[in-house]
């Protein structure tokens, strides 16, 4: 299980279908999302120096590392996961 706590990153892993596990309310002010380990995402995209690229099959590690270090773009439907993130909180 993979605990995230930044819901930005969460909306990007709802947004590539990642799957979901529940939410970790222990602690009110610092909700964790959980992700299952094995990630189904086929593909991720990312931009780096201007040059967009794609990952196959990527680990949950890789979305991570790409979404920390180079640009991870977000697919079309990452307005909606937000929002799905945000209901998720403020439940």
């Amino acid at each position: 299980m993979y605990e995230v706590n930044d819901m930005y990153f969460a909306a990007v892993l709802f947004a590539y279908n990642a799957a979901y596990a529940g939410v970790d309310r222990a602690d009110k002010r610092n909700q964790k999302f959980l992700f299952e380990k094995n990630v189904d995402i086929k593909k991720i995209y990312i931009e780096k120096h201007g040059i967009v690229d794609e990952i196959d099959n990527p680990t949950f590690e890789m979305i991570q590392s790409a979404y920390d270090t180079v640009t991870l773009l977000y697919p079309t439907n990452y307005v909606e996961a937000l929002r799905r993130v945000k209901g998720i909180i403020h439940k």
